[in-house]
């Protein structure tokens, strides 16, 4: 193959649940094959937000150059059309410099958007918006919850009832259209970049002792101390950053709302029911090639063959 800057030269992407180890795995594979990372993960984008979110370290972004990451306020929400934008641009750069574009992350629709493209959703129309803020204020979150789950049940199925924001955008949009986000969704143009998927994942029990391990991790190293900071800062508990996993419950909990012991015993979990459903939409698209990650360096040497035999990458 010609080593040419062509903007449609496949994409390498990876996913798989959180605390599986993509990062760190991909990292590896990418510095062997000239490569470069844009992280499809709907928390690391936002600044300031890091202990918990899982961010590349310095030393792996010196190692591998990474896009997307710290890099949006986080006071307004980055919607999967954003994403999709960005990472296309950021895809044009890594392949005009005659290198891989590896789209790494746990956010399986932000990866949809930008693989297979998004069907257009109407406009937010404000006074919908403002009813389902009011209702969620007086019913609950849960409340809203469960009536995305009677409209759209594949949309719920991959929201957490804590993510407020995205359950009121589904349901703002049913009401403005009368489909499904996720009908919307279906319908999006069939890969508009070609891409080699590769799904990383463990034992259950494993992938959830490690998610386990890294939250006490994080805590130990001041994830508390870091969402005390950025509320002193301003940031007000309803920003879009603050609805990310665990940093929610962190909320809650300098608000005076949940113990230190219950604070901790939902954040794990709520992450365990996390893994569970992105190991669901996942597990649902048929184009990705799934790799037992419990044995590393065998992985690793898997994961190489498997991108040799595509042929379409450089540095082979």
């Amino acid at each position: 193959m010609t080593e040419t800057a062509n903007p449609r030269k496949p994409l390498i992407v990876v996913v798989g649940p959180t605390a599986v180890g993509k990062t760190a795995f991909a990292v590896q594979l990418a510095k062997r094959f000239s490569s470069e990372i844009i992280s499809a993960d709907s928390r690391q984008i936002y600044r300031g937000f890091d202990l918990g979110t899982g961010k590349p370290t310095p030393a792996e972004m010196a190692c591998v150059p990474h896009y997307l990451v710290s890099m949006a306020s986080p006071r307004k929400a980055v919607t999967a059309a954003r994403f999709a934008r960005l990472a296309e641009l950021a895809v044009q750069k890594i392949v005009a410099k005659q290198k891989n574009a590896w789209v790494v992350g746990g956010t399986g629709l932000w990866i949809r958007a930008l693989v297979d493209g998004l069907a257009p959703t109407p406009p937010g129309d404000p006074e919908i918006r403002a009813q389902l803020q009011q209702h969620a204020r007086e019913a609950g979150k849960e409340a809203l919850h469960r009536e995305l789950q009677a409209v759209d049940p594949v949309t719920a199925g991959r929201l957490h009832p804590s993510d407020l924001l995205r359950v009121i955008r589904a349901l703002e949009i049913f009401r403005i259209s009368g489909q499904a986000v996720s009908h919307m969704t279906a319908q999006a143009k069939p890969e508009p970049w070609p891409a080699f998927w590769l799904g990383l994942f463990r034992p259950r029990d494993e992938m959830y002792a490690r998610a386990e391990a890294r939250i006490e991790q994080c805590l130990q190293q001041g994830w508390l101390e870091e969402v005390r900071q950025l509320l002193h800062a301003g940031l007000e508990p309803s920003c879009p950053a603050f609805q990310a996993l665990g940093y929610a419950h962190l909320v809650k909990y300098v608000q005076g709302e949940t113990t230190w012991p219950r604070t901790v015993e939902l954040i794990k979990r709520d992450t365990r029911r996390y893994i569970k459903r992105q190991l669901t939409w996942f597990r649902a698209n048929p184009r990705i090639t799934w790799l037992d990650v419990s044995n590393e360096t065998q992985a690793i040497r898997e994961a190489e063959i498997w991108l040799r035999e595509k042929g379409d990458v450089y540095g082979r």
